[in-house]
């Protein structure tokens, strides 16, 4: 169950109709971890995932970057999109998982440049 602040600091996403209380519960109670298969090459993507994970109530863990056996690399991007095209890749993934977590919409496939762990605590 949320608290009073919770429901206050989240109260845009309570009022959704499809996440309500138990929907921010889950996002709350629930712990990410960032896994970029390239972090030197998408740093803005983790940086805008965490801020958004972080500001839907989601707990970001703390991981060593690495790159996970079996996951490509992201396609190469016009240098001057860069900036643009990590942002996107950012804030997509953290949608993703958001959903995902919620129980909302039906995530996507999650891209391989970015993908993010779940580990969800039950809530009452």
């Amino acid at each position: 169950m949320l608290t009073e602040q919770q429901i206050r600091l989240y109260a845009r996403q309570v009022i959704l109709q499809e996440l309500g209380q138990s929907g921010q519960a889950r996002l709350c109670a629930s712990r990410v971890a960032l896994v970029a298969s390239d972090a030197a090459a998408q740093p803005r993507a983790a940086l805008v995932a965490r801020d958004y994970l972080e500001r839907a109530g989601l707990h970001v863990v703390e991981t060593e970057p690495s790159v996970p056996v079996g996951l490509a690399k992201a396609a190469p991007v016009e240098p001057a999109l860069q900036a643009c095209a990590e942002w996107l890749l950012g804030a997509w993934a953290a949608v993703e998982t958001i959903k995902l977590v919620a129980g909302v919409g039906v995530p996507a496939q999650q891209n391989p440049a970015l993908s993010i762990a779940t580990a969800t605590a039950e809530v009452d």
